[in-house]
């Protein structure tokens, strides 16, 4: 029932700057190209700029991973994951320091708080970024380390990502951060 010699489909929750967003049944193997054309492309005919392919949680990839088939493996080799299933799209025109810092809110409210790393990493993270405006070069060589020692304490995974949305959007999108 898959695309390409992949078995069976996929539910994807599609969000995002998308005209029709929703619950969409793909074949695996489709590409997220494909995804977003059964959402009826971008709002206003906006470009995409960015994508989350397993949601919140997932590393951001530019336009060119809309060419990536829907399977867990190919997304991983694109260097983010497929998750669950909820692919978020961000269309050109959008504030990506301001999509940065409301995954990193996201992740900071939604801590259960019974691990101090995660507690207080991902606090710390909202901090720093409010504090300064925004994510300068220096932050996220601070951040990265944030990130790191998050992955390796947390207890559960939501600590272990909290930090890597961000971090994924200031690598893929150095013009945006203060990496230009």
């Amino acid at each position: 029932l898959g695309i390409g010699g992949r078995s069976g489909h996929k539910f994807i929750s599609v969000s995002g700057d998308v005209v029709r967003p929703g619950v969409h049944l793909m074949p695996f193997g489709s590409s997220f190209a494909e995804l977003l054309e059964a959402c009826g492309g971008m709002v206003d005919g906006a470009d995409p700029l960015a994508f989350a392919p397993g949601g919140a949680s997932s590393r951001f990839l530019g336009p060119e991973g809309l060419s990536v088939p829907i399977d867990f493996d190919s997304v991983a080799e694109a260097g983010s994951m497929l998750g669950s299933g909820a692919a978020v799209f961000v269309g050109a025109g959008r504030d990506l320091q301001a999509v940065a810092l409301s995954v990193t809110r996201f992740f900071r409210n939604e801590s259960c708080g019974k691990c101090v790393p995660c507690r207080l990493g991902t606090d710390k993270a909202v901090r720093r970024i409010e504090s300064e405006g925004g994510v300068s070069s220096a932050l996220q060589d601070d951040l990265e380390g944030l990130s790191d020692t998050l992955a390796q304490t947390s207890l559960c995974g939501l600590g272990q990502v909290a930090v890597a949305p961000l971090l994924s959007l200031c690598s893929q999108f150095p013009d945006h951060f203060g990496r230009g």
